[in-house]
């Protein structure tokens, strides 16, 4: 297994549980994508001072630069890696971009403002993490999933927000509690899933973590105070039965 590989392994089951249904000819580029949102999210959780986390982000900022202007990202891993998935979907640099600043928050206690701020957030955050998975998936296809895409972030990255009482407070806008935003999760997923029979199967792999959301937020209403605890078993048998419903 490649360090990329592990990386998505051990610190993002879902998507590279998810991975294993795409081409094999697409996944070494999908593990890519993955290992690097990996990288950006492990910044908050290695680091305790604010200030030295936005160097790590600044340093991907500048690694992402070096890639677009012809770098190879040699000797880090998973840019190097990242330097082909990009060649290979035809990645946006901005997109990239947006994800690192998106999660410059992480690193801060500032309250969420507010819903549509939020929802901004989870659209550089998680929703575009789709929509580029589904560019190297299928590019051509990949335009008319946008749509499910904004929601099938959202829905997906506030199940992971509300599931982890440690890093929630902040996430959760003023005005809202916690029972609020798992509601709002709840509609844009049901509203995600009604747009899934309209994608082309080429890029469904992207949206298979979508899969487990539902599951998570039961959890979550179950035990609104507990960290996500669903076993992998349960995970992979979850995402096997909706590939197989999907496709």
């Amino acid at each position: 297994m490649s360090p990329v590989e592990e990386i998505v392994r051990v610190h993002d089951r879902d998507r590279y549980l998810s991975t294993l249904f795409a081409p094999d000819d697409k996944r070494e580029a999908l593990l890519a994508l993955y290992a690097f949102n990996a990288e950006i999210l492990r910044v908050r959780d290695v680091v305790s001072d604010p200030n030295i986390g936005m160097i790590r982000l600044q340093w991907w900022r500048d690694t992402i630069d070096s890639l677009y202007d012809g770098g190879d990202g040699a000797g880090h891993p998973v840019a190097e890696a990242l330097a082909r998935a990009i060649k290979a979907g035809q990645l946006p640099k901005q997109a990239l971009v947006d994800l690192i600043t998106a999660h410059e928050f992480d690193l801060f206690h500032d309250r969420m403002p507010g819903i549509l701020e939020l929802e901004a957030y989870m659209g550089e955050a998680y929703s575009r993490l789709i929509m580029m998975a589904a560019m190297i998936l299928d590019s051509g296809a990949a335009a008319k999933a946008s749509d499910c895409a904004g929601l099938a972030g959202v829905a997906q990255g506030l199940a992971l927000i509300l599931g982890d009482p440690q890093h929630r407070e902040p996430f959760v806008p003023k005005g809202m509690d916690a029972r609020a935003l798992r509601e709002h999760a709840q509609n844009r997923l049901v509203q995600a899933l009604d747009l899934i029979p309209l994608l082309s199967t080429s890029v469904l792999p992207a949206f298979l973590p979508l899969s487990l959301t539902g599951l998570y937020l039961k959890q979550i209403a179950k035990s609104p105070d507990a960290p996500l605890a669903v076993s992998p078993l349960r995970r992979q048998l979850v995402m096997w039965w909706t590939a197989r419903r999907w496709g």
